[in-house]
């Protein structure tokens, strides 16, 4: 049997969660059972390209995310056609919006959408309707959803039909999360101490990410714990603005803006407790790293993060948006460290059976071939 030719649609310049969903793909799919090629932002390709070395990955550099973008759908079309797919693969409803009604026309075999979750740009009358999600479905056979609460949205929220849509939950590479391998590093070049209660923040300094609640919820825990830290990795729009917060707030020393990091696995391995309140997730990759370092996560109840996060058992969840649910939760781990290892460990344990990103990537690979096997 030829191998199955897979092309992935990406429209963010950015490296974010999405992102890190598609690299996985591209780096573990078995190169025996699939060509692969790559349609995606300049930006986004120059920042995988180093975790893309020795992979044979035909890429193409184009942001069509709106069909107002006629040259750069124009492009996409002509690689589309050059390089024929078995399956066409967007990620997220602005790549899907164009590629999918494209791959359509050229006559793309099968095309599989992958939803991550709820768009912040989704608001108004017209942008937060969901009729041309609707219409966009009759181009795509398979929809993959990254946790029920996706699937039960694409169902209920935007009207899919049931029958086209998969969960496969997201799963990150486990083995190079080692508790206490470089704990102590790390807090060296923190400029922390071994015994300093350390909550860390991993994500994209974005709306999305829901930093201002962290920093508003961190006076209640400074005061409670005068030596606690707050180490905020990462990088975006929102930087200054944040930092600005804090200073606002007087909590600006114990807070560390570590910007973006490459290692995350050493610096979760620092902490002791995760933050995660995010206002909207599908299924955070960042609550799945840190339960893979033994840490107890504390994130708000909002989409997929719950099924990651299982309240009072791997970690404490509270309401998106409440900077005092926020607090008294963190400073029930730091108060109680006997209970946060003990989450930590079922939130490890809970990590290792459920969230392997092989069992991601074979899931997906089954999706992509049976999408081919019902449009032949």
């Amino acid at each position: 049997m030829s191998a199955l030719r897979l092309m992935l649609v990406l429209t963010s310049p950015d490296r974010g969660g999405v992102e890190e969903v598609a690299l996985s793909l591209l780096r573990r799919l078995d190169p025996g059972d699939f060509r692969l090629a790559l349609a995606a932002p300049r930006p986004l390709l120059d920042a995988l390209a180093p975790d893309l070395r020795g992979v044979a990955v035909d890429a193409l550099a184009v942001r069509a995310e709106s069909w107002l973008a006629g040259a750069e759908v124009g492009r996409l079309a002509g690689f589309v056609r050059a390089w024929r797919p078995d399956v066409l693969n967007p990620h997220l409803f602005r790549s899907t919006a164009v590629a999918a009604p494209l791959a359509r026309w050229l006559r793309v075999p099968a095309v599989v959408e992958t939803y991550h979750g709820r768009e912040g740009w989704r608001r108004g009358p017209l942008r937060g309707s969901f009729l041309p999600d609707r219409l966009v479905s009759a181009c795509v056979d398979r929809v993959i959803a990254v946790s029920e609460a996706a699937r039960d949205f694409l169902v209920g929220g935007k009207g899919y039909p049931a029958r086209k849509v998969v969960v496969v939950p997201n799963g990150r590479d486990l083995s190079v999360f080692a508790p206490g391998r470089d704990r102590e590093a790390v807090r060296k070049e923190l400029g922390l101490d071994g015994a300093t209660p350390l909550v860390g923040v991993v994500g994209r300094l974005e709306p999305q990410k829901g930093h201002a609640w962290l920093l508003d919820a961190w006076p209640a825990v400074v005061r409670a714990v005068p030596d606690a830290r707050l180490v905020v990795v990462g990088d975006g729009s929102l930087r200054a603005d944040l930092e600005a917060r804090a200073r606002a707030a007087g909590v600006a020393r114990s807070v560390i803006f570590a910007g973006f990091r490459g290692d995350v696995p050493r610096v979760l391995d620092a902490l002791d407790v995760l933050a995660l309140p995010s206002l909207y997730e599908g299924m955070p990759l960042t609550a799945i790293e840190g339960s893979a370092m033994g840490l107890p996560v504390v994130a708000t109840a909002v989409d997929g993060t719950p099924e990651v996060v299982r309240d009072g058992e791997t970690g404490l969840l509270v309401p998106p948006a409440d900077a005092p649910a926020l607090a008294r939760a963190l400073l029930a781990l730091l108060r109680d460290p006997a209970a946060a290892r003990r989450l930590g460990r079922a939130a490890r344990e809970r990590a290792l059976e459920r969230f392997d990103v092989r069992r991601q990537v074979e899931a997906t690979a089954g999706v992509y071939r049976e999408a081919l096997r019902s449009r032949r």
